[in-house]
Parts: C-alpha cells; sequence; structure tokens
C-alpha cells in the first residue's frame, strides 16, 4: 500500500459535497440513457492516509493518535450508484500511478483508464478524443473533478472544458495560495507574474484597480500627504473580494457557476472554495445543475462554516 497522507476534516467535507452531487447526476442522466464519464485528474492513490486522537475522559481510554486509511475520490467515485460508465484517473506521480493501478486490477469489471500526465496535458489530450466532438456522439458527458494541490490547473484548461459544453467541473480554487501570491504592491508579484497568468488568466491585474479603502483615503487627507503605496498599482482586495472576482471571470466563460462552497482548515482560515462550473448551455442540464447544487449547499454549507474547525 502506498500512503498519501493529507488534508483534514475538510477534506472529507469536499469529498461528501462532490459525491452527494455525483450521485444526483448519474440518477438524473442515467434514466436519459447518456454515456457517463468521471474524470480525476488530480487522483492520487485513490485514499488518503489520516491520522486522528482518540481516546481521553469521555472514552476512558488513554489519549493517542491512531492512523486510518480512508477512500479518496477515486474509490468514491467507483461507489456511486448509478455508477458511471467509464472512469479516467489521471497522477503524475509513478508511485502513485500503480496504487491506482492496484484499484483498477481489483475492478475488472469497470472501465478504468490510468493515465499518468501534468493534470493540464491530461485534459487536453482527454477532451481532444473524438467522443467529445459534436457529432459524433451527443451521449457522452462528464463530471470532472479538479482537486490541485496547489496552483496547478491553467487557465487555458479551464477555458477549453467550458468550450466542451458537455462537462460539469467541480474545482477546488486554492483561494488562500492564490491571496499569498498577490503581492500588496503589484511590482512585488515580480516573477510569480508568469504562475498567476497561467492560473489566473492576464486579467488578474483588475485586483490591483479597486480604489483605496475609506480609511487610507482619510489618512491621506487629514495629514496633506500620499501614503507610500498609492503612488504605484496596490492591491486592496480582502479574500471575499478575490473569491468574488474569481466567480465572475468563470461565469464569461461557462453558462452556469455556482456560489461556491467555502472549506476552512481552522477557524481563522478559508483555504478553498469548491465551485461548481457547468459548460452545457441548454436550460434543463443548467435547472438540474442548480437543483443538485442547492442540495448540496443546502447539506454541506452549515458543516463548511469557519466554526466548525474551531476545536
Amino acid at each position: 500500500m502506498v500512503e498519501h497522507q493529507f488534508g483534514g476534516p475538510w477534506t472529507e467535507l469536499k469529498l461528501d459535497a462532490v459525491c452527494y452531487y455525483l450521485e444526483c447526476y448519474t440518477k438524473a442522466l442515467s434514466q436519459r440513457r447518456f454515456d457517463l464519464w468521471f474524470v480525476d485528474v488530480f487522483a492520487g492513490t485513490g485514499e488518503r492516509t489520516s491520522e486522528r486522537l482518540t481516546g481521553g475522559l469521555l472514552e476512558s481510554q488513554p489519549m493517542q493518535w491512531v492512523s486510518e486509511t480512508l477512500p479518496g475520490s477515486a474509490k468514491r467515485a467507483l461507489n456511486i450508484r448509478p455508477p458511471f460508465t467509464h472512469f479516467i484517473f489521471n497522477e503524475s506521480k509513478r508511485k502513485h500511478q500503480k496504487a491506482l493501478q492496484a484499484i483498477k486490477d481489483a475492478n475488472p469489471s469497470l472501465d478504468i483508464e490510468i493515465i499518468g500526465q501534468d493534470a493540464n496535458a491530461a485534459i487536453t489530450e482527454i477532451f481532444s478524443r473524438p467522443v467529445w466532438r459534436r457529432g459524433s456522439n451527443g451521449g457522452a458527458r462528464a463530471v470532472v473533478f479538479l482537486d490541485p494541490y496547489a496552483l496547478q490547473v491553467d487557465w487555458a484548461t479551464l477555458e477549453l472544458l467550458a468550450k466542451t459544453q458537455c462537462v460539469d467541473v467541480w474545482y477546488l480554487f486554492p483561494l488562500h495560495d492564490v491571496t499569498r501570491q498577490l503581492a500588496k504592491k503589484l511590482s512585488g508579484v515580480g516573477p510569480k507574474e508568469k504562475r498567476l497568468d497561467k492560473v489566473l488568466g492576464v486579467a488578474w491585474r483588475q485586483l490591483y484597480e479597486l480604489p483605496l479603502p475609506t480609511n487610507q483615503m482619510y489618512s491621506r487627507t487629514l495629514f496633506g500627504s500620499i501614503p507610500e503605496f498609492a503612488e504605484e498599482e496596490y492591491r486592496n482586495a480582502t479574500k471575499a473580494q478575490i473569491e468574488t472576482w474569481f466567480k465572475s471571470r468563470l461565469e464569461k466563460m461557462f453558462p452556469y457557476v455556482s456560489e461556491p462552497l467555502p472549506l476552512f482548515t481552522n477557524i481563522k482560515q478559508q483555504k478553498f472554495s469548491l465551485f461548481l462550473a457547468v459548460a452545457n448551455p441548454s436550460a434543463p442540464a443548467i435547472n438540474l445543475a442548480q437543483k443538485f447544487h442547492r442540495h448540496v449547499l443546502k447539506n454541506y454549507a452549515p458543516k463548511a462554516s469557519r466554526h466548525t474547525f474551531a476545536h
């Protein structure tokens, strides 16, 4: 077994939310005889190793850390009912590919494909196949899960997925990492500009065009001097504003983009925003996605509160 240790309670919440949607999705579309695909381009090993603290007064046991193996996105997707017809799991690390291959070998009746590329290259290759070309097979539909470890999903990849007009995309947007890369002064971004261009598109510079905060404007008037940062472009956007801005950017490409499910790693820090983006422009597809996502928010948004991780 290859151990793959990452995440925390928010990881299980994320997977619970996505898998709830997958069940709604397959129930609705399998009745319409669509050819259903699940594509996970950061599949890891298909599992994750987690540690949790057990024991204590309530359990009348000594406190200790125990290790447990939990199913990851790949394994959980295989158990969705009704099932998907095809599964594509991508992972760039060879030892993780071997773990995925073991999952495939253990499920010989399922159509599972394992590929080992950069996630962006994998998406380009997968969606250049004839099955996704218009007119070749109008029955192919997919859910694509983008669950990067950091700033690994290119803006061009999102553009490509939007153009398919037949996929639903779950994207774990790394809000905290993006915010850290956006220095307060535009001149301070430096060599990170190229990475931000790839992940956000060149429009991220709009975040430096917001007006100065009221307190800074007051300070400038009161003392008759201009703060040093006012002489150049300065980012005033908060995490919430960056999240809203990114949603508006997705909406320029996808016919429907959900309100994000915020994921907190502790009481103070929202690290991720989980978006659903639907590429299919048809009203029935959008209506179904909206309906399913309302149920996701109803069931999982309360659990995603920052107070959940206060302890």
